[in-house]
């Protein structure tokens, strides 16, 4: 995250095995700043793939039981974190 500008999510899913995902976010302080926390951002997110998660508000992990469900959640992501830091994180 050193080397992103000022502000930046990385928002990250996977399928690692048969009825699982997994996701992170990571997010700069600016973005933290922002009132968006990655704690609480990548637990909503995940509901969408039938779970949950939590952690820091720059750092998160979250799990979830439908894969089926992991492009949609990964795209709800990146349209929320758009609409609120603007295309350009402004």
């Amino acid at each position: 995250m050193e080397t992103l500008a000022d502000p930046a999510a990385i928002v990250l899913g996977s399928c690692p095995g048969e009825g699982k995902v997994s996701l992170v976010a990571a997010f700069t302080p600016g973005v933290v700043d922002q009132g968006i926390q990655a704690g609480k951002f990548i637990g909503q997110i995940a509901k969408l793939c039938g779970g949950g998660g939590g952690g820091r508000p720059n750092f998160a992990q979250a799990g979830g039981r439908k894969p089926d469900n992991l492009a949609d959640a990964l795209e709800k992501a990146k349209s929320e974190l758009i609409a609120h830091l603007g295309e350009n994180g402004n």
